[in-house]
């Protein structure tokens, strides 16, 4: 299966992630194929420093992560142990940060119409959204 360019994407929140507030609009995301969410996987930081990792089964019974659960399509593992240990390193105690790996299926769906009229997608490159406001703010004077 050809899969379209994969994001990493990592959302800190103080406390807890708020997944019944997420979940309805990753769910519009995945039901128009704008994305799917190939991997999802949640780290803490308690209060006395500790760094912890768990997924979605992990956390059965509390609403806010059961939300979650309808949106992941597939858990390919691919969030590794270093990237647990990287971001853990930099969230504050008491936040958790929620690690998604989003395929954007929109941008496999027009590769597949460039491929077949010739044409092959040679760079998908993400500019951050700060970068963006900042050279509008710039251009608006």
């Amino acid at each position: 299966m050809s899969r379209g360019p994969v994001e990493f994407v990592v959302v800190d929140f103080p406390g807890e992630v708020p997944g019944a507030t997420l979940a309805p609009q990753l769910r519009s995301l995945v039901d128009q194929g704008v994305i799917n969410v190939i991997d999802m996987l949640f780290i803490a930081r308690d209060d006395d420093g500790t760094v912890r990792s768990f997924e979605l089964g992990d956390r059965e019974g509390e609403d806010d992560f059961e939300a979650l659960d309808v949106v992941v399509q597939e858990i390919d593992g691919l969030i590794g142990e270093q990237d647990v240990a990287d971001i853990g390193a930099g969230l504050a105690p008491g936040h958790t940060a929620a690690v998604f790996l989003f395929e954007h299926t929109w941008v496999r769906d027009i590769g597949r119409t460039v491929s077949s009229a010739g044409g092959e997608v040679v760079l998908v490159e993400r500019v951050p959204a700060p970068v963006v406001s900042a050279v509008g703010a710039l251009r608006a004077g």
